[in-house]
């Protein structure tokens, strides 16, 4: 089925307005990774209020998960997407002098709903603007371009903050943020359908009755399964990249920044060219033919994170496994978000994203926590057992519930393609 002509997925606009963002954010980020745990821990805190870090930046997200959404179908995508960035870099910069715990928090939770308003707008301006054919391949090569950006920040990071002051990370990474919007301003315009005039008649109807075609349409059963796969699938991986994971390297294995950075580098470097690789496998054989065996793959890797601590193993085995770890992440980030954009109503996308965005922003913010108390109570393995459960339930219910939507994309677009031309549907 050929769609309408677009540019490629490496063309120039693409490169400088979706890729290079991406990129110059991800470096931002992994700066200030190896960071955070130590800033925390020099507020004297116990590791289940030191995961409140984390916590706080899913509950920004999760805050700004809703509102992103609607704004997004009222005022538009491009206003969404260049203030995201702006706020984000306030936070950031704002975060190592915090002078209390508290605040430190306040700074945390302005970052996520930073971060979350520009991912939202991202991804609703690729599923207004992208083939479907071509839609995997963009999220996930966006996820790609971020692993790379994070391929040397956090051994710099590390290494500045115990050179220069811990201070130091934070501020290079709102600088980056506030570099990464620049190319945006220029060449991204507005996207959303109904302010552009391109809805074909039916969707223009469905968007002049406001939430009710959409709750209709949410309420269905493949729509409530989606959801609830959804949000396990961000139980058992929130929290995890360069946040629980990190704390229980600071707290049980007492490691530095500088060891820690060099970590997480050895992990993006293992699982950088996964996300280029699933992007494609998804565009060319379907979205559950990687969603199933990534996250099979992620749970036994958490599985192997458990014999650490209920095994008591050596220090060596943790190293290989935390690698192991994170580079089996890129298996499965992203997936999920390809997953819900094909699922999108295109007469009600923002308002679809501020009702499905909170719902996986719930898992991210909640785990953090659950991981920390089940840790403090029942010890690190359980823990990662518990995101190992997590895991497989995404895998069997994606495998056994829900359909391909690769295929049910095909069938709809000869419907849609008939309605529109008048002829019997063929292929």
């Amino acid at each position: 089925m050929l769609e309408e002509r677009s540019p490629g997925v490496l063309s120039r606009q693409l490169v400088l307005s979706l890729y290079l963002p991406a990129a110059l954010l991800a470096l931002g980020e992994s700066l200030v990774a190896p960071v955070i745990p130590i800033f925390t821990k020099q507020f004297e805190v116990s590791f289940a209020t030191a995961s409140l870090v984390f916590v706080m930046v899913n509950v920004g997200a999760l805050v700004a998960a809703f509102s992103a959404g609607y704004l997004m179908d009222t005022i538009g995508r491009r206003p969404v997407l260049l203030a995201g960035p702006l706020i984000m870099a306030a936070g950031s910069l704002m975060t190592p002098f915090a002078g209390t715990f508290t605040a430190l928090l306040g700074w945390r939770f302005v970052v996520g709903a930073a971060h979350q308003a520009w991912q939202q707008a991202r991804l609703a301006v690729i599923v207004d603007t992208a083939p479907y054919g071509q839609r995997a391949r963009q999220m996930q090569w966006m996820m790609g371009v971020s692993r790379a950006g994070q391929l040397f920040g956090p051994a710099v990071g590390g290494l500045s903050a115990v050179a220069f002051g811990l201070w130091v990370p934070f501020v290079c990474h709102a600088v980056l943020v506030c570099a990464a919007v620049i190319p945006s301003v220029a060449l991204i315009w507005e996207t959303a359908p109904g302010r552009r005039g391109r809805m074909d008649t039916d969707e223009a109807s469905f968007a002049t009755q406001g939430w009710k075609p959409l709750l209709a349409y949410i309420c269905t059963v493949q729509m409530l399964t989606f959801f609830v796969i959804q949000f396990c699938a961000t139980l058992s991986r929130g929290g995890q990249e360069h946040g629980s994971l990190n704390l229980y390297a600071v707290y049980a294995f007492d490691m530095g920044p500088e060891r820690l950075g060099l970590l997480n580098t050895a992990a993006i470097v293992c699982g950088l060219p996964v996300p280029f690789l699933t992007g494609y496998l998804m565009d060319r054989f379907g979205r559950r033919s990687v969603i199933v065996p990534g996250f099979a793959v992620y749970a036994l890797a958490l599985i192997l994170m458990a014999l650490t601590a209920l095994l008591t193993l050596p220090v060596t085995f943790f190293l290989v496994t935390y690698v192991l770890l994170l580079a089996t992440q890129g298996t499965t980030g992203g997936t999920m978000q390809v997953l819900g954009t094909d699922l999108a109503p295109p007469f009600a996308r923002g308002r679809f994203f501020a009702i499905w965005r909170p719902i996986a922003q719930l898992g991210s913010t909640v785990t953090p926590a659950l991981f920390a108390f089940i840790a403090e109570h029942a010890g690190y393995g359980y823990g990662f057992l518990y995101l190992a459960g997590c895991a497989l339930v995404v895998a069997v219910g994606v495998g056994t519930v829900l359909g391909d939507t690769l295929a049910q994309y095909d069938r709809e677009d000869v419907e849609r393609r008939s309605r529109r031309t008048g002829e019997p549907p063929t292929g």
